[in-house]
């Protein structure tokens, strides 16, 4: 394939990436998830006032509500809110952004690695359909912002081996990549270590030695913030919670209660129990049944009706499985997906939840990868002239079946069945907030999910003034004192559970969602209701109602 033809072919697979992840990008999830809003009100607060809403000076981890987030996101976020101003589109566009650069890092690897243009073309066109890659390109994740960095560590580091000042830039890419997601803390060493073992004779030569190690200092220094917060609690957080082979968490599955016998210590064995799960949980990443059908259980983690991968690409898995193991001219590609095969899956398969792609997200390369050596084989094995004229017009109605059924599930079943795993509504309720009688308090029921950095976000509240109302720690104790504060204050908001004795006896305004404030509540205390927020199938989001202390319903 000619060159000009090579990046013909490449710029339409980015724009087809561009159009399936940015189409209506602040708008489809409908709603904005707490953790999204909470990135983007912790670097508007960075950018206001250079400490987030908890006063700590430019935090190397951020607290959130039930634990630390990684660095690098909100950081990337920040400099946009003078450009696109506080919004949904602002707090996903860097995830937009990187996964399209992940694109062309992925057909330059597999260009590189395969030394055959057709089949990186094929391996990035897959990667710009992908619904697993587009869900995370399309929403505010960490892990796609890693995933292009821990790609571009490994295609300079390949790059290196020819041009040894690449080598530095592979070691930047890669400790950008460690604070970036919290999967790779795994991943990213473990890739650098089996790197490092198998071309350490080519690595440690004379000619590259020098930039090898200029990279590592470089990337030692990028890495120095986080390494000094390392042994924390708050840095540890995540992983003290999630790890199930964590002492703190419940007794692994498979525990037998009523068994007292002699082999009880194996069977019953935190540690034999801990295993069997992990292995459990690690093969299930390679599963056809998760992959091709089930997918993701999570609302917020797949699209309805979509699986991680498109049921047609089932047999090409298969065969291009086949071909992994059977082709013996594979060279470095093969190292490259058998690697990433063996090492993606091990970050989520440490957590209780199953087959959960966020963690796991590394694994869509090299199982894309192989999707694409099963198709680029079936194309070469049509001998006939007829073979050859019919893949195009059947690529043409596959792809566009593929992008038909991508729009139909992202843009409009996910809005319609999912508004309320992506919590939907507090925009709207915000804006009704802006109308209420500001001197009256105003009370945002908690009991089940915060809501305060929705609230926060979406009135731009000045960070300075939720600094000074809204205490939990001591800037030093930023890392290591895990102590939470539910309550918040926003002027005249309070986020708090309803105390309904307490609190209709005072005039204010109350906001629940319809278990919080239901129809009944509404009647026999005497409530007036102000407005509803419906989700888009109809049924109510939130309520927002008023006390009438004199009407007898606090008696």
């Amino acid at each position: 394939m000619k060159k000009y033809a090579t990046y013909l072919f490449l710029a339409l697979i980015i724009a087809i990436g561009i159009a399936t992840r940015f189409y209506k990008l602040g708008e489809a999830p409908a709603g904005l998830y707490v953790d999204e809003a909470g990135q983007g009100y912790s670097a508007y607060s960075i950018l206001k006032t250079g400490k987030d809403e908890f006063e700590k000076s430019f935090p190397i981890v951020f607290r959130s509500l039930t634990d630390f987030k990684t660095p690098v996101y909100i950081y990337l976020v920040t400099p946009l809110i003078p450009f696109f101003g506080l919004s949904a589109f602002t707090v996903r566009f860097p995830s937009f952004l990187f996964s399209i650069l992940t694109i062309p890092v992925l057909f330059f690897i597999t260009q590189h690695l395969s030394k055959n243009v057709s089949l990186a073309i094929i391996g990035s066109l897959l990667l710009a359909i992908s619904p697993w890659h587009i869900l995370f390109g399309r929403t505010n994740f960490e892990c796609n912002v890693a995933l292009f960095f821990y790609l571009l560590g490994v295609l300079s580091f390949y790059l290196g081996l020819k041009n040894p000042k690449l080598f530095i830039l592979s070691a930047v890419s890669f400790a950008i990549a460690i604070p970036s997601y919290h999967s790779q803390r795994i991943v990213t060493p473990l890739t650098l270590m089996v790197l490092f073992i198998r071309y350490k004779d080519l690595i440690f030569d004379k000619t590259r030695k020098k930039y090898i190690f200029a990279g590592i200092i470089l990337g030692a220094l990028i890495l120095l913030p986080t390494l000094s917060v390392a042994t924390t609690p708050g840095f540890l957080a995540r992983a003290a919670g999630l790890n199930i082979f964590s002492h703190i968490r419940q007794m692994p599955d498979g525990f037998i209660a009523s068994y007292h016998g002699i082999l009880n210590p194996v069977i019953n064995g935190s540690w034999f129990l801990s295993t069997r799960e992990f292995l459990s949980l690690y093969f299930s990443y390679f599963s056809p049944r998760y992959m091709f059908f089930l997918g993701d259980y999570g609302a917020r983690s797949s699209f309805p009706e979509l699986s991680t991968f498109f049921l047609w690409q089932f047999p090409f898995y298969i065969y291009g499985l086949f071909l992994l193991f059977k082709k013996k001219n594979l060279g470095n590609l093969k190292f490259f997906i058998v690697l990433m095969l063996l090492i993606s899956p091990i970050p989520a398969a440490v957590t209780r939840d199953p087959y959960t792609t966020i963690r796991a997200l590394p694994l869509v390369v090299p199982q894309i990868l192989i999707v694409s050596l099963g198709i680029f084989e079936f194309i070469n094995s049509l001998k006939n002239r007829t073979g050859y004229l019919l893949i195009a017009p059947a690529s043409v109605l596959i792809i566009s079946y593929s992008l038909a059924k991508l729009y139909s599930s992202v843009i409009i079943l996910n809005e319609y069945h999912r508004a309320k795993a992506w919590d939907f509504g507090w925009q709207e309720v915000v804006q009704k907030i802006q109308t209420l009688d500001q001197k009256l308090p105003i009370v945002v029921d908690n009991a089940r999910a915060d809501a305060y950095p929705q609230i926060a976000f979406y009135l731009k509240y000045d960070p300075g003034k939720f600094q000074s109302e809204n205490f939990e720690v001591k800037p030093e104790e930023y890392y290591t004192n895990l102590n939470r504060v539910k309550d918040k204050h926003i002027g005249n908001i309070t986020t708090r559970p309803i105390f309904w004795k307490e609190d209709l006896t005072k005039e204010q305004y109350l906001i629940g969602d319809e278990l919080a404030i239901s129809i009944q509540q509404i009647e026999v205390n005497h409530l007036t209701l102000i407005s509803e927020v419906l989700y888009p199938d109809r049924s109510v989001a939130y309520r927002i109602v008023k006390t009438n202390p004199l009407s007898g319903s606090a008696k």
